[in-house]
């Protein structure tokens, strides 16, 4: 990784940190979120995954998916100057001890 893309990822992790940390405190059933990229395909190779608990409903996933996703792209288009595409912005449900 060159230096600039190490630059970038931090402040992406950074900007993301935030959004987890808010939204965790907001919402029932987001756990964390994660992301992964190429640098060589950057941004067009940027996702962020949202990371849910398999406990909650098929229902509430859905709603805090659409909470969550403006404000991932929000925290990221200062980065990328211009919004995420939602496709690169993915859910997965995760199991977690209560």
């Amino acid at each position: 990784m060159r230096k600039s893309d190490k630059k970038i990822d931090n402040e992406i992790i950074r900007r993301l940190t935030k959004v987890c940390e808010t939204m965790k405190a907001r919402l029932s059933g987001f756990v964390w979120l994660t992301h992964e990229v190429n640098y060589q395909r950057f941004p067009e190779s940027l996702l962020v995954t949202l990371v849910f608990d398999d406990q909650i409903s098929e229902s509430i996933l859905l709603e805090e998916f659409a909470l969550m996703l403006p404000a991932v792209q929000n925290a990221l288009h200062p980065i990328l100057n211009r919004d995420l595409p939602a496709k690169q912005i993915q859910a997965r449900r995760e199991h977690t001890l209560h």
